[in-house]
């Protein structure tokens, strides 16, 4: 006997929670127009990532939307030849999509009608997928930067994204743009907002000198840099420019960017944060001790669920999390297990305390705190 589409999801630990459309539906929304933003899942036992989202897109589902867009999900199991065609090669993926207006005419099985689609590549929080959806409804469908003006530019500044670039360039002659090192930041930035517009948000402004400059400010870790023309000869220089200004002083250890931070030698501060919150906590309190160590040492906070066992490795219980230093040239392993709450002031006492040789290295087998 052949089951329902609904009695296979039933079958499918979570898939009702989802509450998944099917791909028929989402491309009648999106001939109605409707920007739709997808997480494409895929639910089996083995799937964590997928199981870890799915809290997620419920809170996202019960907020108030953003730019009357739709939040829904796809299960790929059942529509595996739809998730192929938005290009997904693993789970989950989301996706922000929106037929373009020329097409939202035309026949539902019309090849033209493919939507444009943005790949979500940030954090799997509620905030980060927000703050995405905010960036984007805000911007041309383009990916040109945002017209700013000398009355709004301080609040677009500091208050439009975490980081915000805004490019300032002397007026053109007509329709022709400026020529030269300012001609070409203006087309280099220009393209650059197209490639980060998912991340970051950018803004223009014209200004009565001839001069161009392009600034970037910084919200979360307090950076403000500033890029002129005559520097703009240089090789992937507004590419070098953006990852100086976006880069976080303390980074989320992923599984693409770990190895980033083995292969400098550096000795790890991993931090296990068992909420949201008490990662948000954890970076205002640390931010200026990392900066003050960060020609010796990486600061990251390190999710369990991502790195399952990881807790458990560096000396620390599963369940409580914590802090631990690793030293990945020698393999030492030091928990962080002083009576102190932690703090800047603790750590840095306690990172101390291993350069003096005054904390033994943990050995597997000699437990935890929980023990």
């Amino acid at each position: 006997m052949r089951l329902s589409s609904f009695s296979y999801l039933l079958l499918i630990p979570g898939a009702v929670a989802w509450n998944h459309i099917k791909a028929s539906e989402l491309q009648e929304r999106l001939q109605r127009g409707e920007r739709t933003l997808v997480a494409y899942i895929h639910h089996q036992p083995q799937d964590k990532p997928s199981q870890l989202l799915e809290p997620i897109w419920t809170s996202l589902q019960s907020q108030p939307p953003v730019d009357e867009t739709a939040i829904v999900s796809i299960e790929c199991s059942l529509s595996l030849p739809d998730c192929l065609q938005a290009d997904v090669a693993s789970y989950p993926a989301i996706r922000l999509l929106l037929l373009p207006p020329s097409s939202q005419t035309t026949t539902p099985n019309a090849t033209s009608n493919k939507p444009k689609q943005h790949r979500y590549r940030g954090p799997r929080t509620a905030s980060s997928i927000l703050a995405f959806l905010r960036r984007m409804t805000r911007q041309s469908s383009s990916g040109l930067p945002t017209p700013v003006t000398t009355e709004n530019m301080t609040t677009f500044a500091s208050t439009a994204d975490d980081v915000v670039f805004l490019g300032r360039f002397g007026p053109s002659k007509g329709k022709e743009k400026a020529t030269g090192l300012s001609g070409l930041l203006r087309k280099e930035y220009e393209s650059a907002a197209r490639r980060y517009r998912d991340r970051y948000t950018f803004g223009i402004m014209t200004v009565p000198t001839s001069g161009s400059t392009v600034t970037c400010q910084n919200n979360v870790e307090g950076v403000h840099l500033s890029l002129s023309a005559a520097e703009i000869s240089r090789p992937g220089a507004v590419d070098e420019f953006v990852r100086r200004c976006a880069e976080e002083v303390i980074p989320a250890l992923t599984r693409r960017n770990e190895l980033s931070f083995y292969e400098t030698g550096k000795s790890i501060v991993h931090f296990f944060p068992p909420t949201p919150d008490a990662r948000a906590a954890y970076l205002a309190e640390m931010r200026p001790l990392a900066q003050k160590y960060a020609e010796y040492l990486h600061f990251v906070t390190t999710d369990p669920r991502e790195f399952p066992g990881a807790a458990e490795m560096l000396g620390l219980s599963r369940s409580q999390g914590g802090l631990s230093v690793q030293n990945p040239n020698t393999g030492d392993v030091y928990p962080y297990r002083r009576r102190e709450k932690i703090s800047a002031a603790s750590v840095e006492a306690f990172l101390g305390d291993i350069i003096q040789g005054n904390v033994h290295a943990w050995k597997p087998g000699e437990g935890h705190d929980e023990l």
